[in-house]
């Protein structure tokens, strides 16, 4: 299984379409990445910069969903 940190929560958000486990990570200096693992993620990247289709709903949700995410882990931080 391939492991890779990624910061652009729009890439993770098309990864997640290709069924790669996304972990959103909050690092010490407050800024949230994501833990992406799985196989073939060089692949699912090379397609992304390929331009491949993907539904457009799917793409909103996801994004909208890691989004969520780091503004949560933010504010769960700051509530400390």
């Amino acid at each position: 299984m391939d492991k890779m940190v990624l910061d652009d929560a729009s890439v993770v958000a098309f990864l997640s379409l290709k069924k790669l486990k996304i972990t959103p990570q909050l690092k010490p200096d407050g800024k949230v990445n994501f833990l992406v693992e799985g196989d073939n993620i060089t692949e699912a990247l090379q397609e992304l910069y390929g331009n491949v289709s993907v539904g457009a709903l799917d793409y909103i949700k996801a994004f909208k969903g890691f989004r969520s995410s780091i503004f949560a882990m933010k504010r769960e931080r700051d509530d400390k």
